[in-house]
């Protein structure tokens, strides 16, 4: 399966530091106060979706900073996290130490070079992933993971964004709203508030994406790009979910007029809660799950 991203070069594990881990990814504050003993919703729903069970064995592709795999061990798992970055390997290591008496490993890995021994593993998960590889070094890591997978083995996937949103609905119907509401507020002199304004709204093409996002994520994905993918690698898929994590209030409690201002203009710019629903959920979410299992 090629594309345009065919051509990109895989992203320097240099690049992923120990600020981008402890700042940045999903969960950062959650790990900071907890040292993965708490999860952030999205991590939870993933391993909901594993149904792991005592005994089995867990392989976690580009582990981070290894809560999955804490997780894993806590129900009962021998738990194993890859990563190349080393800066994700140490941050793992200084919170994994401290639990000894758990099943765990961690190793420097490529994820297209799996130096892991066939059929040995009962899960395994690829979160936040698919979008920081290219599409043949993605295709290549599906086949590695089905290797290291027993038959019937489960692979969660988790990916954000959802190119069906940024290409689609973000670029020819929500920055068109933002516009209309942003032209109304000048014409009733409200854009000079914490509300209104660009930053809140933006009207650019593609959607805001902090520096990490646009330097890191090289190959974002469709429900149906990445249904191929899986399928192309010898995995039977069973379940495409576009759940999303609950959303945080934008503005601080004592804003709480602010932060309903903000979901009653939901309604109109991301049709919510309609939106959450299929088949509007396949391109208004920008999260994409992808439950499968080998052949």
């Amino acid at each position: 399966m090629a594309n345009e991203t065919d051509e990109i070069a895989p992203i320097d594990p240099d690049a992923y530091t120990d600020e981008y881990y402890r700042t940045a990814v999903e969960g950062h504050r959650e790990f900071a106060d907890s040292g993965g003993r708490t999860l952030s919703a999205r991590m939870v729903r993933a391993l909901e979706h594993a149904e792991l069970q005592p005994g089995q064995r867990l392989l976690d592709i580009a582990c981070g900073r290894g809560e999955i795999v804490l997780q894993g061990a806590l129900r009962g798992a021998y738990a194993v996290g890859i990563d190349y970055a080393q800066a994700a390997l140490t941050v793992a290591g200084e919170s994994l130490d401290r639990t000894a008496d758990l099943r765990i490993g961690l190793a420097r890995m490529d994820a297209t070079r799996l130096a892991l021994r066939e059929g040995t593993f009962d899960v395994a998960f690829m979160l936040d992933f698919v979008e920081h590889v290219n599409q043949p070094d993605l295709e290549a890591s599906l086949r590695q993971v089905g290797q290291a997978l027993r038959p019937g083995g489960r692979l969660i996937i988790h990916t954000s964004p959802n190119r069906m949103f940024e290409e689609v609905v973000y670029r020819h119907y929500v920055r068109n709203v933002h516009r209309v509401v942003l032209a109304l507020a000048r014409f009733l002199r409200l854009d000079k508030g914490k509300l209104i304004n660009s930053l809140l709204l933006p009207t650019d093409p593609l959607p805001p994406h902090d520096e990490y996002e646009r330097a890191l994520h090289i190959n974002p994905q469709s429900a149906g790009s990445l249904r191929a993918a899986v399928r192309d690698a010898g995995f039977r898929v069973r379940r495409i979910d576009h759940w999303e994590p609950p959303q945080p209030s934008f503005f601080p409690p004592e804003l709480r007029w602010h932060n309903l201002m903000l979901a009653a203009l939901d309604v109109v710019r991301f049709l919510r809660p309609l939106s959450k629903l299929p088949p509007l959920n396949r391109v208004f979410s920008n999260h994409i799950w992808v439950v499968a299992e080998r052949e």
